[in-house]
């Protein structure tokens, strides 16, 4: 459990210091700070901001570095704390995890707080670029098994390599036959990540449909179906029969790095067929079950961060959504107290932000 969080120069907050409960509820007008206390936990969480891909954009404006630190007590008491500067030393960001005082790599700090998100922006990974629905399995993944974080990281060194070999073979500078050794790196990294994938979905479609229909009333049945851009046992022969494409458009067309997660709902595909309301449950269904698997490989219940969700949905989700609170430490942002139903607001502690 998340006791107390403290930001130093971080987004609006020169100095903030906050005791966290079973629920925490923070309320206050927009702008005021509510979703940097959000953002704040998922980066000691992943390492990473979902508002915005530059770290350095988190620091508050004219100071050089910002801080966050955090105390957890679960079955062992530890500290978190993530350094970030702007000042970069050999060319690189500064950017520091320490647990329990002691340096670590950023990676090494996946899954020593695993939480799951539910924000606004969380519902345009429904209809919105593949990209955003791989983010989904490639987070929860990274934070079970921190091969999967590594192997992630490989990859995009290799296709990176590839992509730089293939713009030389274009320009006469290498030859084909290079492709080779940087084939096989990426045939190798791309099948064990696929295979997690694969597990992740099956564990959820499981589970799924009995998820959607109690939280949309509705006894459709809901699917998940890993769409990959290559089949994994035909990924060499692939390879050499688009070599030129590749060479061509210098870039590494087929991979994990190009697959998508498609979401079915009543046997039709629900970006292009689905309501709103649709759009909703199935992003509710799907937290529910991210919570439920990072519970299972983790042991452990993950945080819940609802940033101004609950004025997203209407007032049968929210009561949904409130079951779900019970179960884990939760942390809540909203503009109105009255966004949030009763029985949390109850036994919530209340942090008012002005």
């Amino acid at each position: 459990m998340l006791k107390c969080l403290a930001l130093e120069n971080f987004r609006c907050y020169k100095k903030y210091q906050v005791d966290l409960d079973d629920t925490t509820i923070f309320v206050g007008p927009n702008g005021i700070g509510k979703t940097n206390i959000v953002e704040a936990v998922w980066l000691l969480a992943t390492g990473r901001s979902w508002r915005t891909p530059h770290d350095l954009e988190v620091i508050l404006w004219e100071k050089d570095f910002c801080r966050i630190s955090s105390k957890i007590e679960n079955d062992v008491a530890k500290e978190l704390e993530l350094f970030l500067q702007k000042e970069t030393v050999n060319g690189k960001q500064m950017k520091i995890f320490k647990l329990n005082k002691v340096k670590k790599r950023v990676i090494e700090l996946l899954g020593e707080m695993p939480a799951v998100l539910f924000s606004p922006e969380t519902i345009q990974m429904i209809g919105g670029a593949p990209q955003l629905r791989r983010r989904f399995l490639d987070i929860m993944l990274s934070e079970v098994d921190k091969k999967y974080a590594l192997t992630l990281l490989d990859l995009s060194k290799i296709l990176r390599e590839r992509n730089k070999l293939l713009f030389y073979i274009k320009t006469g500078k290498s030859k084909e036959d290079e492709l080779e050794f940087w084939d096989q790196k990426l045939i190798v990294l791309s099948k064990f990540l696929i295979k997690k994938r694969q597990e992740a979905i099956k564990y959820f479609n499981l589970k799924i449909d009995k998820v959607y229909q109690e939280i949309s009333g509705k006894k459709e049945e809901l699917k998940l179906r890993y769409m990959a851009s290559v089949e994994a046992e035909r990924f060499e022969e692939h390879l050499i029969a688009v070599r030129e494409r590749e060479i061509e458009q210098t870039a590494t067309l087929y991979g994990p790095h190009r697959d998508d997660l498609e979401i079915i709902l009543d046997k039709r595909e629900l970006s292009s067929f689905g309501s709103r309301g649709e759009y909703r449950s199935t992003v509710l269904a799907l937290k529910v079950l991210e919570l439920e698997y990072l519970s299972d490989k983790k042991g452990e219940r993950p945080i819940l961060l609802l940033d101004d969700i609950f004025s997203e949905l209407d007032k049968d989700r929210r009561m949904h959504l409130a079951k779900i609170v019970s179960g884990q430490q939760t942390i809540i942002t909203t503009t109105d107290l009255d966004h949030v139903e009763k029985s949390l607001r109850e036994k919530a502690r209340i942090v008012e932000l002005k």
